[in-house]
């Protein structure tokens, strides 16, 4: 099984993304901020970690530089509803990119797709990206 922590601060939506991900089999822990996603990382780390970018306490830019020298590297998801945002974090370190409103087999296909050579620290451009409107 794969543990997931989930950075999202609109509480419906982490909701709904919790209760999916959880169905689908995967061990969820959540956060409403960066810095307490961190901080659940930091405790026990994740195989995946999907944040939004634009949170209340500003963290979810830093939350990706933070964690792609993680190791081991966690898959890293962006999710956000400004394309401008997610391509900027392609070029930090995330792995892949959600634009919101996204549906639940777009979160689910990005989490299960995991490309056979990634490294988070590289951010030349090669990283997989994927943009699911619903």
């Amino acid at each position: 099984m794969h543990d997931v922590i989930l950075i999202e601060d609109d509480d419906a939506l982490r909701d709904y993304l919790c209760e999916g991900l959880s169905k689908a089999g995967y061990d969820v822990r959540d956060a409403g901020g960066g810095a307490l996603g961190l901080a659940l990382f930091r405790e026990r780390a994740a195989n995946i970690v999907v944040t939004d970018l634009i949170l209340d306490d500003g963290e979810g830019v830093e939350t990706l530089i933070q964690l792609r020298g993680a190791e081991p590297p966690p898959l890293l998801i962006a999710i956000s509803g400004n394309p401008l945002y997610l391509s900027h974090s392609l070029k930090l370190g995330a792995q892949k990119a959600l634009l919101k409103p996204f549906t639940m087999d777009g979160l689910l296909d990005a989490v299960e797709e995991r490309p056979r050579k990634w490294d988070p620290r590289r951010v030349n451009g090669t990283n997989d990206r994927r943009y699911d409107s619903g």
